[in-house]
């Protein structure tokens, strides 16, 4: 056999033709009424160019021979169905499918009323809708599919919009969809967890983009029930940016309210819900039943599953040659099954493989390298890094599921982003992306669907990345890796064109799946070219709650006013009675320790060493049931140091959850403790992540901003002269808000605000940058400033760091994002940024705490981002392994440049780290490095029923290893390296860390630590460094001119000599006013001088104006004010 293979065959091995699911990935336009149907399949994108060779073999020849040894060898029967226990139906013999089918052609499903599932996945169009990339949601016109299916970019509301399509990807063909056993999509984002092989998914677990790290909870059963309900949900597909109050679920329970009549009155006919009734009623044989108890989500995911099992097409040339007919096939099609089939050791090119079995596909995941076009899959870089965002496996990193290859001949265009419109040419690339990347045209003038549209500037850098991925470097040695001949690309698409359905290429038989309009329940039915005609009345929440974000982005207020009525002050209250020295009352034992302070007189604890306010959400805000509830509220919680009472000792601002509300603990100064006060006039609730603390208006006032969990407005506070804090505004925010961050970025001298969403949601009614205008109110200004999702990805944010990086008198943005999306925004003047990130040097994998400062004194800013770190190098669960991040920056007066100095720096190991502090906190002149870690347990109290107790006990087994977790303290070694010193200090009470503040609370001139513990309440470690011989400090507080009271930006250099091996060093401090992850410090600036008795600083204030001030004395608080130079202090030249 191999001899008469080596006869037919030239090339080595095709691992997984159209692996990056260009097979059965797409549309065609299958037939129409006015195409004739003929025996020999052909490829709609020839013009329907007949097989070139036609001629059928001799009824038994070798080649026959050949092939029928593999048939048997492989055990092929023609059949993938049966086995799956799957069957072709058509709507018309089955009540559920019937329902089905209607509501996959219904635009109700929409928001916007402008799509349905068959706008994209129309039988007409080989189950998908012949365009390279989907146009979902604001089409020109509704009632058109398939290539006349055009955007109107007046209507389209993604951030990314760019007048192109809005899809992310090429629209995958329902045909067949039933015969996947282990996930769905391109990426398999929805997929089977559990080892074992069941058909369809059936009574497995399944995880989700919702689920999370465990399985989806719902009453739906197998992959293709649980996929239905996603793409309703998707905004660019058929959600259209609408009803941003509502959760993913509480839109899909909106969706099956409207059905039922309930809600969006108006948007169907007036007998549209009792249609729907009746269908319902019928497909599941309840013909008693309400509507209440019929029109359900899981009923409408059955009706939908049903509907696109149904569409199974599998009565191909090929089958009916596996059963026996030798003559079905070409002589040129044979050859071609020839060289799909042989082994490379055999001389073939081995695309059986991978596209195995009847079904042509493993289901696994490879990286092909196909071209990457469109708007990438919801990354700012615009790239698509396929089934990497599910498992943050580096070989899944642009790998993308192996098709099926049944019914290829009719479901062009090709590839995740449709880059080819030509079965040939697809061959041709995928045999050779190296070589064919050369000739590919990105003006994408080769692509129907852009004539007039012109391609994109980054599709080709993305592309060649893939390429040089580690991940392709796994595929490629299965692939040809040259170029085919004419002849071999003309038989193998003979060969897979054998591989269609005769149904399909048929008009008649393939329009048993299509209704027609006098089928319509509700006036809203698809049908192409004709219904629905366009509706020009706005959709709108007819019952808008004024608490909630507005349904539509554009209701969404442009600004919102800060209605101050309190004076101004002359200077900040609290510098009133501050002392230059320490504290007398301060007493420690000079050893570098810190001594935990959780006992009944120190305030925070009470006598049973409980804390005084525990930590805590009650069940409802858990909901268990909603991976998208349990893990924001897992991951919030925070506190904050600031001057909150007037007096020079710092207070703790505490968000305690529902368990104790906004707590704020006054300093009794000394090392005497705490006492909670009641500080705000109102009370706000406890569904808050943590405080941020800023004078937004230039009245030496700081305003408080509370970050916003399962609630939808961010308030703002401002103190008044009775010393309470009253409220100014409500910031509308439909997503969960965590870290806060302020500075001057336009240089007006009003701070301007970043806040941080962490979870998907509508970007467009929960901004993310906010500009300060003049202190009188606060405008979203992402597009306008560079800082919107078209530039970034804002799902997955945590911790924003403003501050000056390269030097060039901007401020620039750092920002810590989950799931490799931290980013790097270089300020580009007047309030803009641009996205500025290395990837190759950007690589933290979840990127959550974070901290700046000079660790190397080296008069620059550097960036430790808290990630997760697996000592066993495996996740559990999907987020990644390598642990935290150390960026040195070596910019230069040009772009920011960031170089990842980790590895040489040890920092790398520190568990599953939150919020995070550079400070020096054994006052060697050197910034060490404290952050906590821990992920948490979900409360025993709160589980309500054995699905909710398997949830639990999942995450139980996941993250256990994480339970518990002693904070890390990385102690700079004043070589570039950091040790680990936790143990060493005593730093031994586990604790599930948050937010995180580092402050002097004590004023004796060492850092202390205030940290929340998630399951139980603040922790509180004093330091006990002291000011001794070897120890001393300076502590240097800046007050601005109005109205950047906090000097925001300004930069404090002090130069000693700190004594021992280090001797003189230069120490920078940059005065900010940035959050680490739901903690924020307070405003003075620490610097340890070990030994030195004196110390030269110097203050470049932000107008750019230079302060010397010689031989100060250490071991001394100091308040330097920018009106008032000191007698001490000089003007620089």
């Amino acid at each position: 056999m191999a001899a008469i293979a080596g006869r037919y065959l030239l090339a080595l091995g095709l691992l997984a033709l159209l692996s990056a699911c260009g097979g059965g990935g797409s549309s065609g336009g299958g037939a129409g009424p006015s195409t004739p149907d003929t025996d020999t399949p052909t490829d709609p994108g020839t013009g329907g160019d007949p097989d070139p060779d036609p001629d059928t073999d001799p009824e038994v020849s070798p080649l026959d021979q050949w092939l029928r040894a593999v048939i048997t060898t492989k055990g092929l029967t023609g059949d993938p169905a049966t086995p799956r226990q799957q069957a072709q139906a058509t709507p018309d013999s089955d009540p559920t499918i019937k329902l089905g089918q209607l509501l996959f052609f219904s635009h109700s499903l929409s928001g916007d009323l402008t799509a349905s599932c068959a706008s994209c996945h129309h039988p007409d169009f080989g189950g998908s809708d012949a365009l390279s990339l989907g146009i979902g949601v604001s089409p020109v016109d509704a009632s058109l599919v398939g290539p006349e299916r055009r955007l109107n970019p007046d209507n389209d509301l993604d951030p990314a919009a760019d007048g192109k399509p809005n899809m992310h990807r090429n629209s995958q063909t329902v045909f067949n969809s039933a015969l996947f056993d282990r996930s769905m999509t391109f990426d398999g984002r929805v997929f089977v967890l559990d080892d074992t092989v069941t058909a369809g998914g059936k009574g497995q677990a399944i995880r989700t983009p919702e689920s999370g790290n465990v399985s989806d909870a719902s009453e739906a059963e197998g992959l293709m029930e649980v996929f239905s309900k996603f793409p309703l949900t998707n905004h660019n597909e058929m959600r259209a940016y609408l009803f941003s109050a509502e959760s993913q679920q509480q839109y899909r329970e909106r969706l099956v309210a409207r059905l039922r009549g309930e809600r969006d009155s108006g948007l169907l006919s007036d007998d549209g819900p009792e249609n729907w009734l009746a269908l319902f009623r019928q497909a599941f044989s309840q013909p008693e039943a309400s509507a209440e108890e019929v029109i359900t989500l899981v009923n409408v995911q059955r009706a939908l599953a049903a509907y696109m099992q149904s569409m199974i097409f599998i009565e191909s040339s090929w089958k009916r040659y596996v059963e026996g007919n030798n003559n079905v096939l070409s002589l040129s099609a044979k050859r071609g099954a020839q060289r799909f089939f042989a082994s490379k050791d055999e001389g073939g090119l081995g695309c059986a493989s991978c596209h195995s079995g009847d079904f042509f596909t493993n289901e696994k995941f490879y990286n092909v390298a196909f071209p990457q076009i469109g708007r990438g899959f919801m990354r700012a870089e615009k790239d698509d890094i396929g089934r990497w965002a599910s498992t943050r496996k580096e070989e899944d990193r642009y790998a993308f599921r192996v098709p099926s290859l049944l019914n290829i001949g009719v479901t062009q265009p090709y590839g995740h982003a449709g880059s080819f419109d030509l079965l040939q040419d697809t061959i041709r690339y995928h045999a050779d992306p190296r070589g064919e990347i050369e000739t590919y045209d990105f003006s994408l003038a080769g692509l129907a669907q852009f004539q007039g549209l012109g391609g994109y500037d980054y599709s080709e850098t993305h592309t060649r990345k893939a390429l040089e991925t580690s991940s392709f470097l796994l595929a490629e040695p299965l692939l040809p890796g040259r170029a085919l001949s004419d002849g071999e690309v003309a038989d193998l698409a003979a060969f897979l064109r054998s591989l269609t359905d005769d149904c399909v290429k048929n008009y008649l038989c393939r329009n048993q799946w299509t209704p027609d309009l006098s089928e319509d329940p509700d006036g809203n039915l698809l049908v192409h070219g004709e219904n629905p005609v366009a509706k020009p009345d706005v959709i709108v929440d007819p019952e808008p709650d004024e608490e909630e974000p507005p349904a539509e982005p554009s209701d969404y207020a442009k600004a919102v006013a800060l209605n101050f009525t309190a004076p101004e002050l002359a200077t900040f209250a609290e510098l009133g009675d501050c002392d230059e020295d320490p504290s007398v009352l301060a007493l420690n034992s000079g050893l570098n320790v810190f001594l935990p302070r959780h006992d009944l007189a120190f305030g925070l604890y009470d006598f049973m060493g409980r804390p005084s306010h525990p930590h805590g959400f009650n069940a409802e805000t858990w909901d268990v049931s909603d991976v998208f509830s349990i893990e924001p509220t897992m991951v919030s919680g925070g506190v904050s140091a600031g001057y909150l009472d007037d007096n020079c000792w710092l207070d703790l601002a505490y968000a305690g959850g529902e368990a104790s509300g906004m707590i704020f603990y006054r300093n009794r100064g000394g090392q005497a403790g705490f006492d909670s006060m009641e500080l705000l006039d109102d009370d706000p609730g406890g569904l808050f992540t943590g405080v941020g603390m800023a004078d937004l208006n230039g009245d030496y006032r700081r305003e408080m901003l509370f970050g916003n969990i399962k609630q939808k407005n961010v308030p703002v506070y401002s103190s008044n002269s009775s010393n309470k804090y009253y409220r100014v505004a409500n910031i509308s925010m439909s997503r969960h808000t965590y870290g806060m961050s302020f500075s001057d970025t336009n240089n007006d001298g009003y701070p301007e605000i970043f806040l941080a969403h962490w979870v998907p949601g509508n970007v467009l009614t929960a901004p993310v940058f906010w500009k300060n205008n003049g202190g009188e109110e606060l405008m979203h200004f992402d597009g306008e400033s560079g800082l919107s999702s078209d530039s970034m990805s804002q799902d997955f944010n945590f911790s924003p760091q403003f501050a000056d990086m390269n030097s060039d008198g901007e401020i620039d943005l750092l920002l810590a994002s989950d799931f490799g999306t931290s980013v790097v925004m270089q300020g580009e003047g007047s309030g803009h940024f641009g996205n500025v990130t290395d990837r190759e040097v950007i690589s933290d994998e979840n990127g959550m705490g974070a901290a700046l400062g000079d660790y190397d004194n080296d008069g620059d800013l550097d960036w430790f981002v808290t990630s997760i770190y697996d000592p066993n190098s495996e996740a559990e669960g999907n987020w990644g392994v390598t642990g935290n991040r150390l960026y040195r920056n070596n910019s230069n007066g040009g772009d920011v440049v960031l170089e990842n100095i980790t590895g040489e720096a040890g920092v790398a190991d520190g568990g599953w780290g939150w919020g995070a502090c550079f400070a020096d906190f054994n006052n060697d002149g050197f910034l060490d490095i404290f952050h906590v870690n821990g992920f948490g347990t979900i409360p025993d109290g709160i589980v309500s029923n054995e699905s909710e107790q398997a949830t639990k006990d999942y995450y139980q087994r996941i993250t256990q290893e994480y339970f518990d977790s002693l904070p890390r303290l990385f102690i700079n070694q004043g070589d570039g390296t950091f040790k680990d010193q936790a143990f060493q200090w005593g730093l031994m009470l586990p604790s599930d860390g948050r937010g995180i503040t580092c402050l002097d609370y004590d004023r004796d001139g060492d850092m202390d630590v205030a940290l929340l513990d998630h399951s139980k309440g603040l922790q509180f470690f004093s330091n006990q460094t002291g000011n001794g011989f070897a120890s001393r400090f300076l502590s240097v507080r800046l007050v601005g001119a109005a109205p950047n009271t906090e000097a925001l930006g300004a930069k404090v250099q002090v130069f000693a000599d700190v004594g021992g091996e280090f001797g003189e060093q230069t120490q920078t401090r940059f005065s900010m006013a940035n959050t680490n992850f739901n903690g924020q410090n307070p405003p003075d600036l620490h610097f340890g001088l070990g030994s030195a008795q004196q110390a030269d600083i110097t203050i470049t204030w932000p107008d750019g104006v230079r302060w010397q001030c010689e031989a100060q004395a250490s071991n001394r608080f100091l308040i330097f004010d920018q009106r008032s130079l000191p007698g001490t202090c000089a003007i620089a030249p």
